[in-house]
């Protein structure tokens, strides 16, 4: 293979101050192959001249500090990879809670109806669907680029169920009054004074409409407590992500229009993530 290039070879010129790990992924990416496979048979994998140049491309975006989810456009979460971009933030393991928290409440065999505010990725909505593979969904989002994110992963996943329209959860919309069986939401929740604080990998490469929740991090919280009011069914849950200095705040939230049996559960790292209640 003439001007070939070997990706062990490669590997070892690049390995110094970045994660090999990541190098892998890149590679993996661009050869549309396995991590396992650039792992186990990397001195079998050639890059050609085309293909080399697109990985010097892709490492000098990682070494600016652009998260590798970005650029290989793939992120894990729950039980699946989903495809992201700049139009979507990126699925986090801690939101992965709200699953567990659901599964915990629900049935798995139960024929529900979910509704996801602030969709984004679709990660919500259809790792639920998978779990719950009699229910169906309907997840909303401002943002029409977000709302194609969810889409493709709708089909990339074959996952059925799920319905992603872009709408504001202010928006008078007939599927507001739609009676559901349980809410779900990750909205943005950053201070806006805070979102100059956060680091440069989310600052830069999340979306800033899925990042800032108003002067004290609450828009949001206010208004989906509102509007789920109208479309989850009595003893219907609502779950609710948070910022870790946010519990009682949204607690309130929910408190002052009805809410019931209002809980908090924590993250692996101990602070608090989740917001979870009963519409009475």
């Amino acid at each position: 293979m003439e001007n070939a290039i070997n990706i062990d070879t490669l590997l070892k010129r690049h390995a110094d101050g970045n994660s090999i790990r990541d190098i892998r992924r890149i590679i993996a990416h661009l050869k549309g192959t396995s991590y396992e496979n650039v792992f186990f048979h990397g001195s079998e994998l050639f890059f050609t001249p085309e293909e080399h140049a697109c990985f010097i491309n892709m490492l000098c975006r990682y070494e600016a500090q652009e998260p590798i989810s970005k650029i290989i456009h793939r992120k894990s979460f729950w039980k699946y990879d989903f495809f992201v971009n700049e139009s979507v933030l990126d699925p986090r393991p801690e939101t992965e809670l709200i699953i567990e928290l659901v599964l915990r409440h629900f049935n798995p065999a139960d024929q529900l109806k979910f509704f996801d505010f602030g969709a984004g990725s679709g990660c919500i909505l259809l790792s639920l669907l998978h779990e719950f593979k009699k229910s169906t969904g309907i997840g909303i989002d401002i943002s029409a680029k977000a709302v194609d994110v969810a889409i493709h992963n709708r089909q990339m996943l074959g996952v059925k169920g799920a319905t992603f329209l872009n709408a504001s959860w202010n928006d008078p919309l007939d599927i507001m009054t739609a009676p559901c069986d349980v809410v779900v939401s990750n909205p943005p929740y950053v201070r806006t004074q805070d979102i100059a604080l956060l680091e440069e990998s989310v600052r830069k490469y999340d979306p800033p409409e899925a990042l800032d929740g108003g002067a004290n991090g609450l828009d949001a919280y206010v208004q989906i407590a509102q509007v789920s009011q109208k479309i989850l069914k009595k003893g219907g849950m609502i779950f609710l992500e948070i910022g870790c200095d946010q519990a009682v705040d949204v607690a309130r939230i929910l408190e002052a229009v009805g809410y019931g049996s209002i809980s908090v559960e924590k993250d692996l790292q101990m602070l608090d993530r989740v917001v979870y209640a009963f519409r009475c």
